[in-house]
Order: structure tokens, then sequence, then C-alpha cells
């Protein structure tokens, strides 16, 4: 007991040595190190392999990203529009005659993206101004990556895991002492999912119209599913095992 109790100690001491806080600058900068406090409108982190101490004011940063906890997100997203009529939203940094610079946070942390503006149609920031950009004559579509990208994005967001899918695997774990149900949960959850669309998701309409899209998005979509499925019928399995430990106390 008393080696199992020192090996535990020796992981969470690894895990808060190497943990990292996350900072990104309103120019987009990344730093990473240890933040140590956040008051009155700054934030003060220790860098790296540094024992020097920065203090940033917050109006200096878009987003703070703790280890093992929600990032705190201080912008409002700006709306790229393309040709082909994706929606993305993102937080533009910068923007040129020949490049637009933006931030993206999907709940991964990610250095700034650069694109040309021939890419897309226009932008709308989040105070309402609008950049259009159909003047150019090169106006391309959105590439299969930057599909892929997008698709995989929105799954995350707007696929929904149906509460029937919820339910039956909750009552096939609480069951799972017989075989049958055990493998029907199993099946259920690898199977994909066949209502893709999603009113509230933006770029609903490339799925009728973008095979690329349409086929990422049905990909994380169905680990979503998995994911979701396989939760709740362990939560069921949990469930009824801990019914009967408590029933023979």
């Amino acid at each position: 007991m008393k080696s199992i109790k020192l090996v535990l100690a020796f992981i969470c001491l690894g895990a808060g040595v190497f943990a990292q806080d996350t900072l990104i600058k309103n120019s987009g900068e990344l730093l990473t190190g240890i933040i140590v406090e956040q008051v009155d409108g700054y934030i003060s982190y220790r860098g790296e392999l540094s024992e020097e101490l920065t203090v940033i004011a917050l109006d200096q940063i878009l987003l703070i990203k703790r280890a093992n906890s929600p990032a705190e997100v201080f912008y409002k997203n700006d709306t790229l529009i393309s040709k082909n009529g994706a929606i993305i939203p993102v937080k533009i940094l910068e923007i040129s005659p020949n490049s637009i610079t933006y931030l993206r946070y999907n709940g991964h942390i990610q250095s700034p993206t650069t694109t040309d503006p021939k890419n897309f149609l226009l932008i709308k920031y989040s105070d309402g101004a609008i950049e259009n950009f159909s003047d150019f004559k090169a106006v391309t579509v959105l590439q299969k990556d930057q599909l892929i990208e997008l698709a995989q994005y929105d799954a995350n967001v707007y696929y929904k895991t149906g509460a029937g899918v919820i339910i039956g695997e909750v009552l096939l774990g609480i069951s799972s002492v017989m075989l049958y149900p055990m493998v029907a949960g199993i099946t259920i959850a690898c199977v994909k999912p066949t209502k893709l669309d999603n009113p509230l998701n933006p770029n609903n309409a490339l799925l009728n119209s973008e095979p690329d899209y349409k086929l990422a998005y049905a990909k994380q979509a169905k680990k979503r599913k998995t994911r979701d499925a396989l939760i709740s019928y362990f939560s069921g399995i949990v469930g009824i095992i801990g019914t009967i430990f408590l029933a023979v106390q």
C-alpha cells in the first residue's frame, strides 16, 4: 500500500512539474509557463525554464488556458465567409492586401494562421463591420484540407448524440450481467450516426454541397457518438454494480 501511495505521489508531482499554462496575446503570440496570480486586471506568470516573473495587463490577452482547466476567452469571434459558403468563426489578428492572419480556438491551442484574402468573400467583425473581398478577380474556394478542418470543428460543436442512444446505452449497461446487452451496447456505439444536419450549424448546407466536408463531418460525428454512447453504457454498468454493492452491505 505504501509503495502504491509513493507511486501516485510521484505521478502527481510529475504532473505538477510538467503541466504548463498558456497565454495568447492580442498579437497572437503564445506564451507558456506557470500562472502565478491574476488580480486587478493583471496576470503574472513565470516562463518556461525561468524564475523571472512577468506581468501583463489582461486587456493585452486574448485567451488563458490553464493546465487541466477550461480556457478563459476574452474576445468575440469574427466571421470569415468563403466563396462556397463556409462560415468560419475566428479572431482576426491582422489584415493586409495580401494576407489575413487569424486565431482559431477549438479546444486546442494552436498558432495563428495566415491565408490569402482571395480565399474569402468577406469578413464580418464582431462589432458588425464588414470587410468585402468580392472585388478580387481570382477568388478561390476552400481547399480540401480546409474543408476537413472546418467539418471537424463543426461536428465537435454542433453534432449531438441522440437522447435515445444515451438512454438505451444506460439501460443496456444496467442489464449487462448478461452477454447480449453487452454486444448490443458496443454495436450501437460503433454504428455511424444517420442524422448529421443541425439548423444551428452555420455550415449545414455544406453537408449537401461539399462531399469532403460531409465525409469529415460524419467521421468526427461518429467519434463523438461512440464516445458518448460508451460513457453512457459504462455509467449503467457502474450504476448497477454500485446498487448491488450497497444491497449486500
